[in-house]
């Protein structure tokens, strides 16, 4: 006896039958005879399907959205590249000072690369779980092309089975993962830091001071307080004051604009005019004083220069002593008083010798572009233009180019405070002179040396001369000047080779893996899955709509009738 049974007509067997038709009963398997309600296999025959599942990674809107965003990415890398070679990189001097430069040039790599790893390893995923499912619809596959396929092996793995079974939107996602790999490196190189020089012109400068003699020089305050600076430098170690270069170079004052802000060198570079002193110094030709005399006797010292010679009495005290004198009574130098040639000497009571030294100052006016710290008020540089100097009372007449030698004054008719002045610049002088043997030992040491003081009063007597021409050849009227504003700053800036590298990466992984979304689309057009892949839910909903049920059952039920 068969297992299966002739059905009598009747219009409610599937719905599809009535009494009026006995030739078209068929014989239907005992399964079959349920109705639709009772949640046959075979409700999917006469119900459309549920809409195809597909996960969100490689939606084509998702891939197209992400693939966009990194080719603006790229754009902006590049914008950001031109931007930082224009304005020479960012300011950073506040991460500077919080140490954050470092932490800024780790963390862009990761922002920047960690998310669309992510994102395309995750699309890899996706298109391996749902390859098995492909081959499916397709039909005509082996196992091990379809339900054994396992494509979470790894990468090697991956690409060796995709490029077996031709597989290539599969082969094609490994590509691009492992792609993402050199993303990582170049956005590390994408920022650096380096020294920039930042410029801005037209910078209105206030000068404080105007090349011309200043009337207040009688008074002989200025001279008395370079002789004082030039002691207290002496003893102190001290550097030049503002406006004053490398101790030879009175410069024109101008207000120093304050830093725009902190941890920024800036300099303020202006167009003015500077005066260079010279001591002209040079030792004495002969020397001769009588030696080993009582103390509190008067020495007798000679010195010739030039064609002059110079005698002059001083008293031996016991200790050291030193001076300075004008070249009076010389045929060869006939200036006025204030404007002659000076002698320092220079007497050791230890070794009982006496050292002298001719100066003939000397001034040069010019024309220089001068360099100023914003932080500091320092001249730090000074550039020699030319020596075209409109005419003035320092370069004509009263001065003629000729310096004052700053040790002797006309004070015949002056008050007792400038006598007291001139006496009091004389003394300082010396003194600055003498004080300044002593980081080399002291005056008994450099004397052991002949014309051991010669490049020490140069020196002391240059500055001093300086500290007067700042001073006094330089007279209150103020002027404004054009200058500019150089920065110079650490800044962070963009890494040209790494940028354009980083940029194409992002643009070939993103058009590749566009193609890649399309070619993957394609091949699963026919794929329908009402959830997601690898799931029990998503075997059977596929299976339910594949008409295998229905196949299998018609066919045992043929062999049935031929057993009965």
């Amino acid at each position: 006896m068969s297992r299966y049974e002739r059905v009598l007509p009747y219009d409610q067997v599937d719905g599809e039958y009535t009494p009026q038709s006995p030739a078209k009963i068929p014989l239907l398997p005992p399964s079959r005879r349920r109705s639709s309600a009772s949640g046959s296999i075979f409700a999917a025959e006469r119900n459309p399907p549920p809409k195809t599942f597909i996960p969100f990674y490689i939606r084509t809107w998702v891939v197209l959205s992400v693939a966009l965003a990194m080719i603006l990415l790229a754009a902006g890398v590049e914008i950001a590249l031109f931007r930082s070679q224009m304005n020479q990189g960012w300011r950073i001097h506040g991460l500077q000072l919080l140490g954050g430069i470092n932490f800024l040039k780790s963390v862009v790599p990761v922002v920047l690369t960690v998310p669309i790893s992510i994102f395309w390893n995750s699309v890899d995923r996706d298109i391996g779980r749902f390859q098995p499912y492909v081959s499916l619809s397709k039909g005509r596959a082996t196992a091990d092309r379809s339900l054994l396929l396992d494509y979470t092996q790894g990468r090697t793995d991956t690409i060796l089975r995709s490029l077996r079974y031709g597989h290539w939107a599969v082969l094609l996602s490994s590509f691009v993962c492992m792609a993402n790999l050199a993303l990582s490196p170049l956005a590390a190189g994408l920022l650096t830091t380096h020294n920039a020089v930042i410029v801005t012109p037209n910078v209105q400068i206030q000068a404080v001071k105007t090349l011309g003699l200043d009337p207040d020089y009688v008074t002989l305050e200025y001279f008395n307080a370079a002789a004082g600076y030039s002691m207290a430098a002496a003893i102190n170690n001290l550097t030049d004051p503002p406006f004053l270069f490398k101790g030879s170079w009175a410069i024109q004052e101008f207000e120093v604009p304050s830093p725009i802000g902190s941890g920024v060198n800036q300099t303020i570079v202006v167009p003015t005019t500077a005066i260079e002193s010279t001591a002209g110094c040079e030792p004495a030709d002969t020397v001769s004083f009588n030696s080993a005399v009582a103390i509190g006797s008067n020495m007798t010292i000679t010195g010739t220069w030039d064609g002059c010679t110079v005698t002059f009495g001083a008293n031996h005290t016991g200790n050291d002593g030193y001076g300075v004198l004008p070249l009076n009574n010389c045929a060869t130098h006939t200036e006025p008083a204030p404007f002659l040639p000076v002698l320092f000497w220079m007497y050791s009571a230890e070794l009982d010798k006496v050292e002298m030294t001719f100066c003939q100052p000397k001034i040069d006016l010019w024309n220089v572009v001068a360099e100023a710290s914003l932080v500091t008020g320092q001249i730090t540089n000074v550039t020699l233009i030319d020596q075209n100097i409109p005419a003035n009372n320092i370069s004509g007449p009263p001065l003629n180019g000729v310096p004052f030698n700053g040790v002797e004054f006309d004070v015949g008719g002056a008050n007792l405070y400038v006598k007291a002045r001139a006496l009091s610049v004389q003394t300082g002088v010396a003194g600055a002179v003498y004080r300044g043997a002593d980081p080399y030992g002291g005056a008994a040491v450099v004397m052991q040396t002949d014309n051991g003081y010669l490049n020490i009063t140069e020196t002391v007597y240059t500055r001093f001369l300086a500290l007067v021409a700042k001073s006094t050849y330089f007279n209150d009227v103020g002027t404004t000047i054009e200058g500019k504003m150089d920065s110079y700053d650490v800044r962070l800036a963009v890494y040209s080779y790494a940028a354009h590298a980083f940029a194409a990466a992002l643009t070939f992984i993103a058009v590749m893996a566009t193609v890649n979304h399309f070619v993957h689309t394609r091949e699963r057009g026919e794929t329908k899955l009402a959830c997601a892949p690898t799931t029990i839910a998503g075997i059977v909903s596929t299976a339910s709509y594949s008409n295998y049920g229905r196949i299998q059952c018609d066919v045992e039920w043929r062999l049935g009738i031929q057993e009965g």
